[in-house]
C-alpha cells in the first residue's frame, strides 16, 4: 500500500499523491518536500521505488528483510535508518514492536513497515500542523516522526515501572503464589529487556544524527533532535535501572523461596527425628527375644507409651528453643 504527502514549504499547502508517476514529478522539483509511506510492498515495488530514486541495493536489502539492528547509514545521496515502534496491549500486556526503515534524501523520505503504525497518522498532523517550520526543510518531518515514536514509549515504559514496584510489594508482604508470581517476574523482565534492545541503539542513531554534519538538515532542526536525543537518554537509563532492578528482584524472590523451603525442610527434620525416637523404643520392645523383661510387666504398653509421649515433647522443647519449630 502507497501512501504519500507532498508539502510546498513556500505556499505552506499539502498534497496527497497517488500514484508513482506523480513522485517521479515532484522529485524533480529540488524545493518539494514529499513523504512516501510503504506498507508491506512487494519486492518488486521496492525494487521499482530503489531505482527511481537511486538507493543503494544493500539498502533495499535491508528494508525488505526484518529485524535489522536500529542504526543508520550514511550513503552518497541519502540516509538509510532503522527503528523500532512500541505498543502494549492493555488487555493482554502483550508488547508489539515493530519495525521501521527510512530513506532520507534531500527533499524526501521513504518509509517501509510490514505492518500498519498509528503514530503514522500523529506525525501526519503534527508535520502539516508545522507550517512555520516547512521551509526548515526534511529535517522537520524526521523529527516529528523520531519524536512521536519516542514520546509513545514513555507510557508504555511507566506502566512497567508500576507493575515493576507492584510485584517487588507483593514480594515482600508475601501475597504471591511463587509460580504465577516468578512467572510475571520473567515475563516483565523480557519486556525490559526487549525495550533496552532498541532504545540503547537508536540513542545511538539519534546521536550521529545530532553531532554529525549533515548536508540534509538545516541547522535549526539540530536542537530539535538532541530534544529527542534527551528522551531517549531518559528512557534508556529508566529501562537500565529498572531492569537491574528486577534482577535483584528475581534473586530476593529466590531466596525468599529457598529459605521458605529450608523451614518446610528443618520442619520435616524435626518430625522426622522425633518419629525415630519412637520408633526407636518401639523397635526394641518389638523384638522376637524372650529375655525382655518389660514384655513381662502388667503396665508395660502403658509406660512404652508415656515414656515416647514425654520423649517426644521433651525433643519438640529443645527443638522450639533451637528456633526450629
Amino acid at each position: 500500500m502507497l501512501k504519500a504527502i507532498h508539502c510546498d514549504p513556500h505556499e505552506h499547502n499539502f498534497k496527497r499523491v497517488t500514484s508513482l508517476e506523480e513522485v517521479r514529478q515532484i522529485k524533480k522539483d529540488p524545493s518539494s518536500i514529499f513523504w512516501l509511506d510503504l506498507e508491506n510492498p512487494a519486492e518488486h515495488d521496492l525494487a521499482k521505488i530503489g531505482e527511481e530514486f537511486q538507493l543503494h541495493p544493500l539498502a533495499i536489502e535491508d528494508a525488505s528483510h526484518e529485524h535489522q539492528r536500529p542504526k543508520v547509514e550514511e550513503y552518497e545521496q541519502f540516509y538509510f535508518v532503522v527503528f523500532y515502534t512500541a505498543n502494549q496491549q492493555e488487555k493482554t500486556n502483550h508488547l508489539a514492536i515493530n519495525e521501521l526503515d527510512m530513506f532520507l534524501g534531500k527533499n524526501y523520505l521513504i518509509t517501509v513497515h510490514e505492518k500498519p503504525m498509528p503514530e503514522l497518522d500523529e506525525v501526519e498532523q503534527r508535520w502539516t500542523r508545522n507550517v512555520k517550520q516547512l521551509e526548515w526543510g526534511i529535517g522537520v518531518l524526521l523529527y516529528s516522526l523520531l519524536d512521536t515514536i519516542v514520546d509513545r514509549y514513555f507510557p508504555i515504559v511507566d506502566a512497567l515501572v508500576d507493575q515493576a514496584e507492584d510485584l517487588e510489594d507483593r514480594m515482600f508482604m508475601g501475597a504471591r503464589d511463587n509460580t504465577a508470581f516468578t512467572l510475571e517476574l520473567i515475563e516483565l523482565k523480557k519486556h525490559f529487556l526487549a525495550l533496552r534492545r532498541i532504545a540503547t541503539p537508536e540513542r545511538d542513531v539519534l546521536n550521529v544524527l545530532t553531532n554529525r554534519d549533515n548536508p540534509l538538515f538545516d541547522e535549526r532542526v539540530l536542537i530539535y533532535f538532541r530534544d529527542v536525543y534527551d528522551h531517549i537518554t531518559r528512557l534508556a537509563d529508566t529501562v537500565d535501572l529498572y531492569r537491574d532492578q528486577l534482577s535483584t528482584a528475581m534473586d530476593a524472590n529466590l531466596s525468599i523461596v529457598s529459605n521458605e523451603l529450608n523451614k518446610v525442610m528443618r520442619t520435616l527434620t524435626v518430625a522426622s527425628i522425633i518419629l525415630m525416637a519412637d520408633a526407636l523404643i518401639a523397635g526394641i520392645y518389638g523384638m522376637n527375644f524372650e529375655n525382655i523383661p518389660e514384655l513381662h510387666l502388667k503396665y508395660g504398653y502403658f509406660g512404652a507409651l508415656i515414656v515416647m509421649a514425654l520423649l517426644s515433647i521433651a525433643l519438640a522443647l529443645g527443638f522450639k528453643r533451637m528456633k526450629w519449630l
